[in-house]
């Protein structure tokens, strides 16, 4: 399922400290590994988190009505990974400030 390759995609960006962009065109997700969280300047950090703050809007949008199900807990799951990666880049911009 694509809510998979989304989650175990950030859980590698998460250990290896790399940014991972997401995109939303026509409904469909994209996804690919980027720079080193660390050699990100503070201006590059403040629009990646701001990026990391859209898909999260993009992601409640695609929330599953039925929170019972499978695809809910998997969509949870993925969610969650969202939110670690975006503290993640918080911490790194206030080791900046």
């Amino acid at each position: 399922m694509m809510i998979d390759f989304f989650k175990e995609l950030m859980e590698q960006a998460l250990d290896l400290e790399l940014t991972v962009r997401f995109t939303k065109r026509d409904r469909k997700w994209f996804a690919a590994l980027g720079n080193e969280l660390g050699s990100l300047s503070l201006k590059e950090l403040e629009e990646y988190r701001t990026e990391l703050e859209a898909r999260l809007c993009d992601m409640d949008d695609d929330e599953p009505e039925d929170m019972a199900g499978e695809e809910f807990e998997q969509w949870a799951d993925a969610h969650e990974c969202l939110e670690d990666l975006l503290s993640e880049v918080e911490d790194r911009i206030d080791e900046l400030l």
